[in-house]
């Protein structure tokens, strides 16, 4: 499915490495939360060089074809309490609990601009 009629001309981007994709993953800020999958960012991190050349393809295809891989786009929305009463719903705020590796995609991604 094609959205846009006219092609953005002016953004290039580049196939990822697996150098590039450890780079990343170990550059990653710790946390103790994990998403959906429940991997830690400890597994993920000693699992680097086993499951980097998958997140490369995974990345590489997702930008040659354009389509994101759909499990990549859920994340558990999380209610955060600003301020005030606990029982009203406007203070309240909504947090996402994304993947570690929807974080490495984020991450590829702006690091590139």
């Amino acid at each position: 499915m094609q959205i846009f009629n006219h092609p953005f001309t002016n953004i290039a981007f580049h196939n990822t490495s697996t150098g590039e994709a450890e780079k990343i993953i170990h550059s990653l800020p710790w946390r103790n939360s994990c998403g959906y999958d429940e991997i830690s960012l400890r597994i993920l991190k000693a699992s680097a060089p086993f499951i980097s050349s998958h997140l490369c393809y995974i990345t590489n295809t997702s930008l040659n074809t354009g389509v994101f891989p759909t499990r990549l786009k859920y994340s558990i929305i999380t209610p955060l309490h600003k301020k005030g009463d606990k029982s009203e719903e406007s203070n309240y705020r909504p947090i996402s609990l994304l993947t570690h590796s929807q974080k490495f995609l984020r991450e590829l991604f702006i690091i590139d601009y």
